[in-house]
């Protein structure tokens, strides 16, 4: 982003605005601007973070906000891939079952949906896995698969922070999202659905072999569509990647060091950031949002950039406007006092709209309760929302940058799975700007591909190469 000074012009929407007003409303947007020293600094940060979490010495990578998980998954998809195979897809309010038939590397995908209610949500946990359990049970039951003798192989993939211990077992950090079971943390989320399987399901012939997070998943997913998949990335709810990761690079690497000489890294950088290395350029509107947020002080980067908090970074910024009489003639509308009151929906509605066309902003205020928004309302709207996202994208990107450097390829595929990279209709163009900065690259072709349900799917492809990997008796610890 350019730098916002006092004789700033107006962005891309608020040119018409009276000059002084437009000079107030600078002062109050420059700071969100992320400049090229910016972005090179966060870049660096990103670098150095991963760099202490892959460190030989425990004291040093107490430091780093990355866990750097070894999941264990040293093999990629190489299309020879035969039989059935199961996904299960746990990472919020949701959770999907998967099945991918193979035939020489193609598969054929079933997929099932199932919501999860909110008092399970927040029950034990012991009490959620039984819902998932149930859920599976009726999978085998509406596609005609129980009463098989031969046991079908389950990738699980469990989208929040995790320890990785073996190539099928984690121990839970923290709930996430909109979990909030009193338990959990410490216990290995496979062992729960195994014990959980066993309570509700006991013919159903599963056999759990691999747990890996969404990013995990989606790279296998995107694997599978494109052989120069290295990354896997989520940018829905919350925001997180994973990579392929040399051996080399890996100082605390215990295992052997067979071909490929590489393994899949679960970043869990959610959290960076979280111990001040980003505070350098975070805003005091992505501060009061912490302040709201169900976990203070903790997924400080998440923040920034996940559909959760977009529309909240955006309603704060509003209120300071309107506090300064430069939106809403002064008065915030009473829609937008709450916090949490304007969503990710709105914003991608917002950011819809096409040059002098206003129709989606004015359509969204209108549904906010601003019945008759004047020219300047909508332009200031028009220009929050475009700089909010762009500055995540921007961040998002940072991260990205930092694993492209690392991986030192001609080319790189990133695969994304989420909601905002798939619905906002310009993330994808900001998140190029940077990645196709000369400035930032590193002479590396990036392509950034959509994998739809990706982290659905990937858990059964992972399923199908842990299973691969177990046979030709690679180690990883």
């Amino acid at each position: 982003m350019e730098p916002i000074t006092e004789d700033w012009k107006g962005g891309q929407f608020c040119k018409n605005i009276e000059p002084s007003k437009k000079k107030k409303l600078a002062k109050v947007l420059s700071e969100l601007v992320l400049t090229a020293d910016d972005i090179e600094r966060i870049i660096a940060v990103f670098t150095q973070q991963m760099d202490m979490a892959n460190s030989a010495k425990p004291d040093i990578r107490s430091k780093s906000d990355h866990l750097m998980e070894n999941t264990h998954i040293r093999q990629l998809m190489d299309g020879t891939e035969n039989g059935e195979y199961l996904g299960l897809d746990l990472g919020g309010t949701n959770y999907r079952v998967v099945l991918a038939k193979f035939k020489n590397g193609v598969a054929d995908i079933t997929i099932q949906n199932y919501v999860i209610p909110e008092h399970v949500l927040s029950g034990p946990s012991s009490g959620a896995f039984d819902f998932i359990a149930d859920g599976i049970r009726q999978f085998f039951e509406k596609y005609n698969m129980k009463g098989r003798t031969k046991k079908i192989p389950l990738g699980f993939t469990f989208s929040f922070p995790s320890r990785q211990k073996t190539l099928k077992s984690q121990t839970l950090v923290t709930w996430t999202k909109s979990f909030k079971c009193p338990d959990g943390p410490g216990l290995d989320p496979v062992q729960l659905l195994e014990e959980a399987l066993q309570r509700n399901a006991p013919d159903v012939p599963v056999e759990v072999v691999v747990v890996m997070s969404d990013t995990t998943s989606t790279l296998m997913a995107g694997n599978y569509v494109d052989k120069k998949a290295r990354i896997g990335l989520i940018l829905g709810t919350g925001c997180n990647a994973a990579f392929v990761e040399n051996l080399d690079n890996i100082e605390r690497w215990s295992g052997d060091r067979k071909d490929p000489q590489h393994v899949i890294v679960n970043v869990e950088w959610g959290a960076t950031g979280d111990k001040g290395c980003l505070d350098f350029c975070r805003t005091k509107y992505e501060k009061q949002l912490d302040q709201l947020s169900n976990h203070p002080k903790s997924f400080t980067f998440e923040k920034s950039v996940g559909g959760l908090y977009l529309g909240e970074l955006v309603r704060l910024m509003l209120v300071e406007l309107a506090k300064e009489g430069l939106v809403f003639g002064g008065y915030l509308p009473p829609s937008l006092q709450p916090p949490w009151s304007l969503t990710a929906t709105q914003i991608t509605q917002i950011e819809s709209d096409k040059g002098d066309d206003s129709s989606n902003t004015v359509s969204a205020l209108k549904e906010l309760g601003v019945s008759d928004p004047d020219a300047d309302d909508v332009a200031v709207v028009r220009e929050v929302a475009e700089m909010v996202c762009r500055r995540g994208a921007y961040v998002v990107s940072c991260g990205l940058a930092a694993l492209v450097k690392r991986m030192g390829l001609a080319a790189v595929t990133v695969a994304i799975d989420g909601s905002v990279y798939e619905r906002h209709p310009k993330f994808h163009g900001y998140m190029m700007e940077i990645l196709g900065d000369s400035r930032f690259d590193s002479n590396t072709q990036i392509e950034l591909i959509l994998v739809k349900d990706g982290s659905g799917q990937g858990g059964a492809f992972a399923a199908a190469s842990a299973l691969r990997q177990l046979a030709a008796g690679i180690r990883c610890q």
